[in-house]
């Protein structure tokens, strides 16, 4: 009998160990690779934590602000869901991007901005390819101003948006 060593016994045990992890923690064989749309009950869990979580930036920020005007000559879009939703919601990602970068990170948004792309339509004929390019002021007080704007107007619109069964 002949028995074999060196570096192949560690290659067959790693080869085992990876191969086993790839198969439990990688996407399954019959999972589709393509973006679909969000079922109904999706959009209305993604929604009431929209609201929950806006509601929450906009109060934190408000709180540790101090006192801040709203600026009332900035309109942020508030979507509707339907096929215009992926336009309004390019937009309303590009603000809170905005506000993150200002406040370099003390604001983070990200998680608000990924259930926000997680209900954009993945249909082609409602996608904005673009991505709007929204720059906020240079000066300490208009910075915070423009934050607490854009977080109110988000949080509002959220507060106001009603659970449909699709987006698309």
């Amino acid at each position: 009998m002949i028995f074999h060593t060196g570096p192949t016994k560690p290659a067959w045990v790693l080869l085992c160990c990876m191969g086993t992890l790839l198969a439990t923690c990688g996407p399954s064989f019959g999972a589709p690779t393509t973006n679909s749309a969000p079922t109904a009950d999706m959009i209305k869990t993604i929604l009431k934590y929209l609201k929950l979580e806006s509601k929450e930036l906009y109060e934190d920020y408000k709180n540790s602000s101090g006192e801040v005007p709203i600026d009332e000559s900035l309109q942020l879009p508030c979507f509707t869901l339907g096929c215009g939703a992926s336009t309004n919601i390019s937009i309303i990602e590009a603000y809170l991007e905005e506000v993150r970068r200002l406040s370099e990170n003390r604001v983070d948004t990200s998680r608000v901005t990924k259930r926000l792309s997680d209900i954009t339509c993945p249909d082609a004929r409602c996608s904005n390819s673009s991505k709007p390019s929204v720059s906020g002021p240079d000066k300490f007080y208009e910075r915070k101003s423009f934050k607490l704007t854009v977080l109110k107007q988000f949080s509002d619109c959220m507060e106001k948006l009603q659970a449909k069964d699709r987006i698309c």
